[in-house]
């Protein structure tokens, strides 16, 4: 008998992880919201997934980040390459995202919530991505940074203009030179919802959360009639997210997985937005938002 119970223990395991195309936005919202409300919800895996999307997309923010004009229409190769390094310290080193359209050289992005010091970083990150491209047939190795863009996720916590290191090569074929190795920055918070509309940036607009985050710490302090108003703001534009998303999906501008990341992603956010900014009130409506997400869109 007690071999029976844990093989049918196993079955309904296996039965769990079988998720039906159909159920995959209940499954993973809601069993998020539901099951792993005490694990910390990952910023970087949220971004990741809205990154990882169809071609079309994909070129899109490439496109608008890098200012590059590959044709959204064309069949490109696109590689999320590997993303795993070994610092000098002998410690595991991960970029964020790492993409190859065709050939070198590669589009870094790296999302980051306050300043730190992201300049060397991204020049190391750079460097031994560099290293993975080099041609050994080559006399003379070349070595081909890929372009890079950090992206600021929250406003007010310090976020730079611009990332700028100074880089000296004591020797040179043209003497001792100085370089200023730059970074691209961009703060999401500054990137509209029409905006990204108008450039195709559909899978950023769950980052439009991030301009609430003002509003998700005043629940905090609010009274209860400040409180509700704040709340139902919050609630409404978590759905709106979807509700867009739902509509670009029925015009055909995203596919429908492309849809279900967007949606899960929003959900994730409202999740991670009412653990680390509001109090016990905003996580006890967690549910119900996850919930309207799941059942009607």
């Amino acid at each position: 008998m007690e071999e029976k119970g844990n093989t049918q223990k196993r079955d309904d395991r296996q039965k769990k992880e079988v998720k039906p195309k159909k159920d995959v936005r209940q499954e993973n919202i809601k069993g998020k919201g539901e099951a792993d409300e005490k694990e910390e919800i990952r910023l970087d895996r949220i971004m990741k997934m809205l990154f990882e999307v169809s071609k079309p997309l994909m070129i899109r923010i490439i496109n608008y980040f890098f200012n590059e004009d590959y044709d959204v229409n064309q069949d490109y190769r696109i590689e999320f390459t590997n993303k795993e390094s070994v610092s000098k310290d002998l410690e595991l080193s991960i970029a964020d995202l790492v993409i190859e359209v065709e050939t070198v050289p590669r589009f870094h992005f790296e999302f980051q919530l306050n300043r730190d010091s992201m300049a060397l970083r991204m020049f190391e990150y750079g460097y031994r991505e560099a290293l993975k491209t080099i041609n050994e047939k080559e006399r003379v190795k070349t070595l081909f940074f890929p372009k890079q863009v950090v992206l600021y996720l929250e406003e007010g916590k310090g976020a730079p203009d611009d990332l700028e290191l100074k880089v000296v090569f004591p020797i040179t074929d043209k003497g001792a030179q100085t370089v200023i190795y730059k970074i691209l920055v961009k703060k999401v918070w500054e990137i509209g919802k029409e905006e990204k509309i108008r450039n195709g940036l559909y899978t950023l607009l769950p980052l439009e959360l991030f301009r609430l985050r003002r509003q998700v710490e005043k629940t905090r302090t609010a009274d209860e009639e400040e409180y509700s108003r704040l709340s139902n703001e919050i609630k409404t534009a978590t759905i709106e997210i979807a509700k867009t998303a739902m509509r670009l999906r029925e015009k055909g501008k995203i596919t429908e997985e492309d849809c279900v990341k967007i949606i899960n992603a929003t959900g994730y956010l409202f999740v991670y937005f009412s653990n680390n900014y509001a109090d016990l009130r905003l996580r006890r409506e967690v549910p119900e938002v996850l919930e309207s997400l799941c059942d009607k869109y």
